[in-house]
């Protein structure tokens, strides 16, 4: 089993702070930056894990809200003693 936790990550150039890979592209780089090129990688490679991910099978949601409870499953422990 392969376990892949949801990780929010920030990332930006120190030259380029307004550099956005999903937003600007590869187009964008200005002068070959490397950070910016490292960024847009990481882009890219996240795109290409997620979409691997749903090919593979669906990606389970998480609920929100209240779940429904159902029976009560939890055995009472003072049932199985004798009364007298």
């Amino acid at each position: 089993m392969l376990k892949i936790e949801k990780t929010k990550w920030q990332g930006k150039c120190s030259r380029h702070p307004m550099f956005n890979p999903e937003a600007d592209g590869i187009g964008a780089i200005k002068g070959g930056c490397p950070r910016c090129l490292e960024l847009q990688a990481i882009f890219e490679s996240n795109r290409q894990t997620l979409r691997l991910m749903s090919a593979f099978g669906p990606i389970p949601t998480q609920r929100k809200g209240e779940s429904d409870p159902g029976p009560d499953r939890q055995q009472d422990l003072f049932d199985s003693i004798p009364s007298t």
